[in-house]
């Protein structure tokens, strides 16, 4: 799927003003009511209310994005952008001490119904 600027937004609407919560497949990141967002060179900055606090969360803009209806998948994968596998694992190989919590992994953002 096209992770181009215009889908990102029309993603990211339907969650504004609701509770979410922004997790990978091991952990929660953050939880807030998301109260605007911005999509900012390769960035998105959501901005959540949290303890009655706004606080701005940003995320690289990710290599594909899928709609679920209640829940949005961000895909960090290096392998969605990088099909020769050779060049996959020599990635793999390099520095990455100082690596973000989302690094070749899956970010979920989805509405909390509790």
């Amino acid at each position: 799927m096209n992770s181009c600027l215009e889908n990102v937004v029309d993603y990211f609407k339907p969650f504004l003003l609701s509770d979410v919560i922004i997790k990978t497949d091991k952990k929660n990141l953050k939880k807030g009511k998301l109260k605007i967002f911005q999509v900012k060179q390769h960035y998105i900055r959501l901005f959540l209310e949290i303890d009655e606090k706004t606080k701005m969360y940003e995320m690289p803009y990710p290599y594909k994005i899928k709609n679920e209806g209640e829940q949005l998948t961000l895909n960090y994968h290096l392998s969605s952008i990088f099909q020769n596998t050779d060049l996959q694992m020599k990635i793999k190989f390099l520095d990455n001490s100082s690596k973000s919590k989302i690094y070749d992994s899956m970010v979920y953002v989805l509405k909390n119904t509790v």
